[in-house]
Formats: structure tokens, sequence, C-alpha cells
């Protein structure tokens, strides 16, 4: 049963206010992660999890991503020109919504959001791209198929990327667009 949003949803970072246990997307493994880890690792300031609730100090989780630091070997990105050796990207660790709450938008506002939290950090330290792991084909197609940019890496092709540069070009709200010479 879908629920309908009536308004925008507040992105929150996860507290122990926050209903885990009521969170249901679908797929286990997404679920365990929310109610068994996120919290521990941002305890350890191992990535940070942003839930949307509908409303500010709400309880019930609508949706949830989390953000963390990686390297990659630039061998596996399909870009010419990188250096050699270990580059700094941010990793999307999960992505998910309710099973109530799919079908309204919500996993592109949970990525776009992720994506403007990329560019901004991106400004201060080096981070070359978003990438992530796709869960399975379904989460594989839906990144892919979304058409903003999102490519495969070369060690596996449900690892995907975004380079900060194709977030930028993109003029989202919140994204500047690629200024000349960059």
């Amino acid at each position: 049963m879908s629920v309908p949003l009536f308004q925008q949803p507040v992105f929150e970072p996860l507290s122990t206010h926050h209903d885990r246990l009521g969170f249901d997307c679908g797929k286990p493994a997404l679920n365990e992660f929310l109610q068994r880890q996120a919290r521990q690792n941002a305890e350890r300031n191992v990535g940070v999890t942003h839930v949307a609730v509908p409303a500010p100090g709400e309880r019930r989780i609508l949706a949830y991503y989390t953000l963390l630091t990686r390297t990659v070997n630039a061998a596996i990105v399909p870009v010419p020109r990188l250096p050699q050796g270990d580059i700094g990207v941010a990793l999307l660790g999960r992505l998910a919504v309710d099973q109530a709450a799919q079908g309204q938008g919500l996993g592109k506002l949970c990525l776009l959001r992720a994506m403007r939290q990329v560019e901004t950090a991106s400004r201060e330290i080096g981070i070359y791209a978003l990438v992530l792991d796709a869960l399975d084909d379904q989460a594989r197609a839906w990144y892919l198929g979304l058409g903003w940019g999102f490519e495969e890496l070369r060690d596996n092709p449900n690892h995907l990327f975004i380079a900060v540069s194709t977030i930028r070009q993109a003029g989202e709200p919140g994204i500047p667009a690629k200024q000349p010479g960059e």
C-alpha cells in the first residue's frame, strides 16, 4: 500500500528516536543494515546515514541513504589521464525507500541530495566521484536508467560511478553548473 506524500520530506541524520524496526523496503539486507549497523557506523564515524521523514522530529523513516569515503584504483575508472594509484571517492553505501513510500520519487530525491553533498564536499577535499555497488540487477538498471551519467567501473558491472564534474554539469538545484575551464 502506497502512502502519498503531501509535502516534501525532511532529511535528518539517523538518531535514536527514528523507528528503524518499522522500516521495510522489501530487501532484507537493506532493512538489516538500517536496523543493526547504521547507527553504530555513525558512532564510529565510518558512515553517515541520512533519513527522510515526513516532518521534523518524526519517528517514521520513509527512506534512507548512507555516505562514506573510500578510494578506488584509478585503473578501474574508464576515464583517461587520471593519476595512477588510488583516488578519493564518496561511496553511496546504501539507499532504500520504505515499501509504503515507493514510486513517489523518494529514491531519486535521496540520490540527488547525496550527489549535492558529495559535490559540496569535493570543493574542500579530493573527491573524484560518487561510487556505489548496485545490490542487484534491478538496482543497477535503476541507476543506469536515470540517464544522469552513471557509468560502470571496469572491475564489476554493478560497481557504478558518476564523476563530480558530471554532477556539476547537471546543474541541478544546489549544484552549480561546470564553469568554463574546469
